[in-house]
């Protein structure tokens, strides 16, 4: 069965602890169907660490999948604000988080 060439879910209201699952799945069965994963941030008004360190493990299961997972847009709002908080804004992610090329 072939992969879907790339698939886009978009992330929207709050996304906490609370919620946490439902989103993974989404992202579980992205990855599983596709190659190519796109995730669009803007319309997300609240999360928490479990939604970072979510993203951080998706990206993480698509590299040693051989898959791509990437950001519509760098992140702003509300996922900069956690990411900062965290010191997560630097550093080997920063190309995924900010849509940069990193040396």
């Amino acid at each position: 069965m072939a992969s879907a060439p790339t698939v886009v879910i978009g992330f929207s209201g709050s996304v906490t602890i609370r919620n946490i699952e439902d989103y993974a799945q989404q992202l579980r069965q992205a990855l599983a169907e596709a190659d190519h994963v796109e995730i669009d941030l803007t319309q997300l008004d609240e999360v928490d660490f479990t939604f970072i360190q979510l993203l951080i493990t998706a990206l993480n299961t698509a590299q040693s999948q051989g898959k791509t997972l990437f950001l519509s847009q760098p992140v702003g709002g509300v996922v900069l604000d956690a990411l900062t908080i965290l010191g997560g804004d630097s550093g080997a992610r920063r190309g995924f988080w900010f849509k940069e090329e990193v040396a």
